[in-house]
């Protein structure tokens, strides 16, 4: 059950314009660390503002992922006039994403660990990605 759901995300990723395989498993990889411990820290949380906090730190940098992997794979196909775009649409994600933590931590007085906490999921999938391309890999050496 749980490879069908996998499959069928992979699917609506590559029908959103995921062509590439690697930023698929990437965004793929995020959106189910970021949805499973979210859903882990309301239920711990008894749906309290920790949990709450954390999870809009994980959508937040989950949003600004598939973003940042969407504009990757654009960029790798499309070079020209890369440089402005690259610029505005850049600036417009960080006020963005600085809007959003304004709201959280300053006016809705989300705790910062919980946010940061969230926000760091996204570490955790590219460390979790690297280690599994690299235990694939037939370069690695062994001791």
């Amino acid at each position: 059950m749980y490879r069908k759901m996998l499959d069928a995300l992979d699917r609506g990723l590559y029908r959103v314009g995921f062509t590439h395989r690697d930023a698929r498993r990437l965004v793929l990889g995020q959106l189910v660390l970021a949805g499973c411990s979210s859903v882990v820290a309301l239920l711990l949380a008894w749906g309290g503002l920790w949990g709450t906090a954390f999870a809009a730190g994980a959508a937040l940098v989950t949003v600004n992922f598939w973003w940042l992997a969407r504009f990757g794979q654009h960029a790798l196909s499309n070079a020209v006039g890369l440089a402005g775009r690259t610029i505005f649409w850049s600036t417009l994600r960080l006020v963005g994403t600085t809007v959003v933590l304004y709201v959280l931590i300053v006016t809705a007085k989300a705790p910062v660990w919980a946010v940061l906490a969230g926000v760091s999921t996204v570490l955790a999938t590219l460390v979790s990605w690297g280690v599994l391309k690299g235990a694939g890999s037939k370069r690695a050496k062994e001791a």
